[in-house]
């Protein structure tokens, strides 16, 4: 019980950190944000004159399993000791 409870303390101090350096148009696994913003963000970049010709929608098998947890300890800052 007391690592969970530890776990949504720094889920509650790390998401706003983590939220305001993240890219604005990632969509996926985010805080408040939905299918239907990220389909939004489309329409309005397609729809220009000079957008992109081509859309690549991907699903990396494995993504979250092989990321670098030292880039990520580097780009959010945390308390190692804990981690």
């Amino acid at each position: 019980m007391k690592d969970r409870a530890m776990q949504g303390l720094y889920l509650l101090a790390l998401e706003g950190i983590a939220e305001t350096n993240a890219d604005p148009n990632s969509y996926g696994f985010r805080p408040e944000r939905f299918t239907a913003d990220a389909i939004t963000q489309c329409f309005q970049v397609l729809g220009r004159k000079c957008s992109p010709r081509w859309v690549l929608e991907g699903d990396i098998k494995g993504c979250f399993d092989h990321i670098s947890h030292e880039w990520m300890l580097k780009q959010v800052p945390v308390d190692k000791t804990v981690l």
